[in-house]
């Protein structure tokens, strides 16, 4: 007896076992003038037979399911397509089980069972669909746990990255620990490329910093004007309490480093990766209480309102102490800041004072 298929499409694979790992189904292009015998468990396709699929791999065949192979995918054509998701179909699936519910010994069954070697047996109905809906549960639950994500502390706004905590770094090479670190994210972006073979090829920049805050990056020792590139800010040094005012990127850093008191202005780019730089930039090019006495000779002092005006000693200069003082009439060398001089001049208004309410 000959069976003639007429069409094409997927057919169930004959054997218990299939061979890819597509798992119950197999890609067929039989023709018209191709007969395959009924009884037979080899199934023609095309000029090949069945056991001749079995060098084709799992990989190879999604490709061709899933269109990723072509000229138009390696010029970057049909980059904003909805994207088709690869299936495992082995996920659930038992070898020498099928929708007929055959016990094969061995397989899905005992080979011997109360001394007795067990025959080829099939299940009830009832079971069958059990067993059937089963699987199809746990390839949903497979598919939901993919889409749940990890519950993450909120950072600067509920969509972005910036400001998320990670884990601590990994221990290092020589048993270096890192538990009293913090890991924040400044910045995570999406970065396109366009290639000559691959097209629009699409990586990940992020901007990580990590702190324990006790100075590991330095200490902030007096008022900083830093540029970099396009970004520069002005940084001002504040009593105990004040707090951190300045960009939600320096105050991330800044809690890390261990400064608690600052003032900071950000002024022209307000690019992330700039701004680190220059905050980092600021910090190393600053010279520290002993490197001010040292290069004029002379007591570095601080003065407190809690103290009246009782210097505080900071640093003291390591060679000779210099007898004559700082020039009062000298103009240092310093580049002021317009809102500056106009707010010790009393020419700085709020920007609402001339502001005029409507008649409704």
């Amino acid at each position: 007896t000959f069976l003639t298929v007429r069409s094409w499409g997927f057919f169930p694979c004959c054997s218990p076992v299939c061979p890819s790992s597509l798992g119950a189904y197999l890609i067929a292009v039989i023709t018209a003038s191709r007969a395959i015998p009924a009884t037979g468990l080899c199934c023609v396709v095309g000029n090949y037979s069945f056991y001749s699929l079995v060098s084709v791999t799992a990989d190879e065949l999604w490709k061709g399911a899933l269109a990723e192979t072509g000229a138009g995918v390696k010029k970057g054509r049909g980059k904003r397509r909805k994207k088709k998701i690869r299936k495992n179909l082995n996920r659930g699936q038992e070898i020498g089980e099928g929708r007929s519910g055959l016990l094969w010994p061995g397989l899905n069954a005992p080979v011997i069972q109360s001394g007795r070697v067990q025959a080829i047996t099939q299940r009830k109905k009832e079971e069958r669909e059990r067993i059937q809906s089963e699987i199809v549960q746990q390839r949903d639950t497979w598919e939901k746990k993919r889409k749940i994500k990890v519950k993450r502390e909120g950072g600067w706004s509920g969509h972005c990255w910036g400001g998320v905590l990670l884990d601590p770094p990994d221990p290092g090479p020589n048993g270096e620990t890192y538990e009293d670190f913090e890991t924040r994210v400044i910045e995570m972006k999406n970065v396109f490329c366009m290639k000559a073979k691959e097209g629009r090829k699409k990586s990940i920049r992020a901007v990580v910093a990590i702190g324990n805050g006790k100075g590991a990056a330095g200490m902030f020792y007096h008022d900083i004007n830093v540029k970099f590139k396009r970004t520069t800010i002005r940084m001002k040094k504040q009593n105990k309490g004040y707090g951190l005012h300045c960009h939600r990127a320096i105050i991330t850093i800044c809690k890390l480093i261990g400064i608690k008191d600052m003032y900071a202005r950000v002024s022209g780019s307000k690019n992330l990766i700039n701004i680190t730089r220059a905050l980092f930039k600021g910090l190393t090019e600053q010279k520290t209480h002993q490197q001010l006495a040292n290069q004029k000779n002379l007591y570095v002092v601080e003065f407190r309102e809690e103290r009246g005006p009782l210097p505080i000693v900071v640093a003291s200069p390591e060679g000779a102490l210099r007898e004559d003082p700082e020039l009062e009439d000298e103009v240092p060398d310093t580049k002021l800041e317009w809102s500056d001089v106009k707010e010790a001049q009393g020419m700085k208004k709020s920007p609402w004072a001339n502001v005029r309410r409507t008649a409704c």
